[in-house]
Formats: C-alpha cells, sequence, structure tokens
C-alpha cells in the first residue's frame, strides 16, 4: 500500500512490541469516525443536510466504522495479554476508557439533555473489554461462533423487560432509546469478540510489516494514541461548526423541520404557497422574539407559553 507506506518489514517484529499495522488500522478507523462526526456536526448547526438516520448508506458507513473499531478493540485485547494477564496494566487502560465514557456522557446530558449518551462506543468497549477476558485464550472458532450468536440474537429479539432504563444497556429493547450514541451490548459485542476470534486464528497478524510512509506513520501515531484522540476529535470539529455557523447563519435542522411541517399543514388548509411560507416564518420569528422558541422546540410550553404561540399565530396569520 503506496500511499500509507505500508511493506514487509527486514525481520519480524520483537515479541513484546507494538504492531504498526494495526495501529494504522486503528488510524484509519479514527479518520473514518471523524468524517462521519464532522458530517453529524455539519447537519446539526445547518451547514449541510446528510441524512445520517435515513440514507442507508450512511447507515451502513456507520456500522462499518463502529464494527472496525470494535473489531480492532477485540483484537487489541488478545494482543494485550498474549504473554498473560498484566492485572495493573490492564486495570489502568481500563479506568482510561471509563473516565473516557463518564467525560462522554458528562458533556453530552450537557448538551443534548434529551438524548444524551447513556451507552456509547466507550462504554461499550470498557464492559466488552471486562467481557472478552473469558474469551481470550479459547479456541478461536468457538469464539467467533459467539459472535455471530451475539450479532443473531441482537438483531432479532427483543423483550419489555429490556426497556427499562437500567436494562437498555443490554439491549434487546422493543424501543430504541434516544441517544445521539447509542452501543448496546447486544448485538455489538459480537464485533469485539469476532476481533478476539481472528486474533486467536491468525496470532501473526500484523507482525513483520513496517510504517515507511510519513501518512502512515501519522496514522499509526493516532492509532497508538486513540483513545485521546477519540475523545478530542469530536469537541475540536463541533466547535469549528459552531463558528462556521456564526460566521454565516444558516437555518438549523429544528426550524428546517418547524417550516416544512408548518407550510405543509397550512397549504392543506387551501392557502397559497407563497403565504404560507411567510406566515409560518412569522410565527418563527415572533416565538423566539418573545423567547418561547426553544421551549416549543422541546416541547415543554408552560400555559404562559402557549398563549404566546396562540398569540403569534393570530399576529401572522394572512389572507
Amino acid at each position: 500500500m503506496t500511499a500509507i507506506g505500508i511493506a514487509p518489514a527486514q525481520q519480524d517484529l520483537a515479541r513484546g512490541s507494538r504492531r504498526p499495522a494495526i495501529d494504522v488500522a486503528r488510524g484509519l478507523a479514527l479518520v473514518a469516525m471523524a468524517a462521519y462526526h464532522g458530517s453529524w456536526d455539519a447537519t446539526y448547526f445547518g451547514l449541510a443536510r446528510f441524512d445520517l438516520l435515513g440514507d442507508p448508506l450512511w447507515l451502513a458507513a456507520r456500522t462499518v466504522i463502529l464494527s472496525s473499531f470494535l473489531l480492532l478493540a477485540g483484537i487489541g485485547l488478545v494482543l494485550a495479554t498474549r504473554d498473560g494477564l498484566d492485572p495493573g496494566r490492564f486495570l489502568r487502560r481500563l479506568g482510561r476508557v471509563a473516565a473516557g465514557a463518564a467525560a462522554v456522557s458528562a458533556a453530552s446530558y450537557a448538551l443534548f439533555p434529551d438524548s444524551p449518551i447513556f451507552f456509547g462506543v466507550l462504554h461499550h468497549i470498557a464492559v466488552a473489554s471486562v467481557i472478552g477476558l473469558a474469551f481470550v485464550r479459547l479456541p478461536g472458532a468457538l469464539t467467533l461462533a459467539t459472535a455471530a450468536a451475539a450479532v443473531l440474537i441482537g438483531t432479532t429479539q427483543g423483550l419489555p423487560l429490556f426497556d427499562s432504563p437500567w436494562l437498555r444497556w443490554i439491549g434487546l429493547t422493543t424501543v430504541a432509546p434516544d441517544s445521539n450514541d447509542f452501543v448496546p451490548l447486544l448485538p455489538w459485542i459480537g464485533g469485539v469478540l469476532a476481533g478476539i476470534g481472528l486474533a486467536r486464528l491468525w496470532p501473526a497478524m500484523g507482525e513483520g510489516v513496517a510504517v515507511t510512509s510519513g501518512a502512515g506513520r501519522l496514522l499509526a501515531l493516532a492509532g497508538r494514541h486513540s483513545l485521546a484522540v477519540y475523545l478530542l476529535h469530536q469537541p475540536l470539529l463541533f466547535g469549528i461548526a459552531w463558528a462556521a455557523a456564526q460566521l454565516s447563519p444558516v437555518e438549523t435542522p429544528a426550524a428546517r423541520d418547524f417550516q416544512a411541517a408548518c407550510v405543509s399543514s397550512c397549504e392543506r388548509a387551501g392557502v397559497a404557497s407563497a403565504t404560507c411560507t411567510a406566515n409560518c416564518r412569522c410565527v418563527q420569528s415572533e416565538l423566539a422574539r418573545i423567547g418561547v422558541w426553544e421551549g416549543f422546540v422541546a416541547n415543554r410550553l408552560s400555559e404562559r407559553d402557549q398563549r404566546g404561540l396562540e398569540a403569534a399565530v393570530a399576529a401572522c396569520r394572512k389572507p
């Protein structure tokens, strides 16, 4: 691979050293995830209109990106324990991942209280890493079979019992919770177990490979510090998108959705399209002026706010 600069090494890596090819793979996964998150941020601030939740290609992209992270987490767990489990090292790593997950949750509850991240990819990796310890010495074929079973059960089964807020993280829910990043144990632990199984069947995975180009070394560096890169890239991209939206004000997704629904309802009543558009824009502006737009979007209007909404509709209604 000339662009990334991966080539056979002159000699095998020492048994205790890292495997640059695996780090490069992590780096590539980070680049893909950053591209996805950047698209989400651009859509959130109205800079673009990517249908991330409805377009099959975007849904497939999320699945591939997330699966690659979990697969690499499973491979990494086998490599980290191939000479035996070092409890101190494992617990330190687990602590860093858990702390990162807690930071993500705290930030999401502050920024998106209606769709917080309570069990995202870092939460999943933390729990799956503990469960994965039971598989790092088992035959690879058995672990791959378990991975397939986890995916099958997680994608075909659902029980009301698991709709409880305390059990949603397991998966098997009948109604998906409103969260900006939900990676339940089932079916997604199948990705981690698949990585463990593949690493057991292919112990020499990534050995004897050197990274020779600047791009490859940069990807490997990101892969070696994947947790830090993961935690930092989204706040950075989110901030850039926010700044761009401030410099060039655009219509937010909430405003677009309101306008579309309002105009559609108005037109069904037999009013001309141009009049509907003007009326709906007037209502939105009036709601913002009297300070109830945010409450309207969140569906949290007090009785006083409701009266303000009715007054805005009446004031903006044109024949």
